[in-house]
């Protein structure tokens, strides 16, 4: 039976994904926003007929590019949003010991950076950064925080101001050292940062006490008196 005239193949979505795919590390070369179409034809093994096909134009070529990172990124951000159960401190640590390792090792930061550079430049970029870059990574610890609450081990609170709260000083510390060379002219200890940043996060949303140490606190024997005298 003949195709319908428009419609798309079986695998069209899994093309067009593996083309974006493609595309991605010359997108995120310094020069990769500034690049022409047929410069990322080039990258992606294809035509510019094919990416026309695929995408339509440009913009549509680079929010796609955006996509591909949100696709490849939600298994390890679905890991970063697991809570430690009892242990806010803990989880929130291990989320900024495990963003930090992405940043560094495995090209979130160049990431970011580049598609917010996109995004900037591009009015209608805008959008694809926010839903496919920037509010992924603020969702797990929106997550995150959600889970503590249904826990029982934090007070409720709106968990997208907590998120913003947390993660912005984090994210600008790292474009700072990072992405701006700030490591080169204005250093700064990260895990200490980190440290500090988690405990001033806890004074304004305190833990609630572990149950089992107000327990503990109801039921332990009172101190047992000397033979002789007072107890002091």
């Amino acid at each position: 039976m003949a195709r319908t005239r428009g419609a798309r193949n079986a695998d069209y979505d899994e093309a067009r994904l593996a083309l974006a795919r493609r595309v991605r590390q010359r997108v995120m070369a310094p020069d990769g926003l500034r690049a022409s179409l047929r410069d990322y034809a080039t990258a992606a093994g294809a035509s510019v007929a094919t990416l026309k096909h695929y995408f339509g134009d440009r913009q549509g070529l680079l929010t796609a590019v955006m996509e591909s990172h949100h696709v490849d990124a939600a298994p390890y951000l679905a890991m970063a949003a697991t809570p430690i159960p009892g242990d806010v401190r803990a989880s929130l640590w291990g989320y900024l010991s495990k963003l930090k390792g992405a940043w560094f090792k495995f090209e979130v930061g160049l990431v970011q950076s580049s598609a917010l550079a996109g995004g900037l430049a591009t009015p209608g970029l805008g959008p694809a950064y926010v839903n496919h870059v920037l509010e992924p990574l603020l969702g797990t610890v929106e997550t995150l925080l959600a889970r503590h609450v249904e826990l029982g081990d934090l007070e409720p609170l709106n968990t997208r101001f907590g998120a913003l709260q947390f993660l912005s000083p984090v994210v600008l510390a790292l474009f700072h050292q990072d992405s701006l060379s700030g490591d080169t002219c204005r250093p700064l200890d990260l895990d200490v940062f980190f440290e500090a940043h988690v405990e001033m996060f806890l004074r304004a949303h305190p833990p609630k006490a572990p149950a089992a140490s107000k327990s503990w606190r109801r039921t332990r024997r009172p101190a047992t008196r000397p033979a002789h005298g007072r107890a002091r």
